[in-house]
């Protein structure tokens, strides 16, 4: 396996785990919802749901967005890891949002590279 497909494979591991995560946490296995599910889940699907199309066909520029976004889910990440109740969701939105960063920091300079 070629390093472009590795890294390509781990953004869209990170992508899709997030968008998944998020999901399947608000509206099934939230111990405590402050909002309601629907608001909560388009509000933090709309920023991952942009990157979509960029990431599948490979655009550099998406890439370098996606690692911008990714740190935001970082920050909620951690927010939620010192939530007793979420910390499991906390914890998952911070290996998620790593897979994101990392795969789209590298399949960018990769691509950086062949243009």
């Amino acid at each position: 396996m070629n390093k472009f497909a590795l890294w390509r494979n781990l953004t869209l591991i990170g992508l899709l785990g997030l968008m998944s995560l998020i999901i399947v946490w608000n509206i099934a296995l939230a111990p405590v919802q402050h909002v309601p599910p629907w608001l909560e889940v388009s509000v933090l699907l709309a920023p991952l749901l942009l990157l979509v199309r960029g990431i599948w066909q490979g655009n550099a520029q998406t890439h370098v967005y996606a690692v911008l976004v990714s740190l935001l889910y970082l920050m909620l990440g951690i927010w939620m890891a010192l939530d007793p109740l979420e910390r499991v969701y906390g914890y998952a939105l911070i290996v998620f949002s790593i897979c994101l960063y990392a795969g789209g920091f590298m399949t960018a300079k990769v691509l950086g590279k062949k243009a």
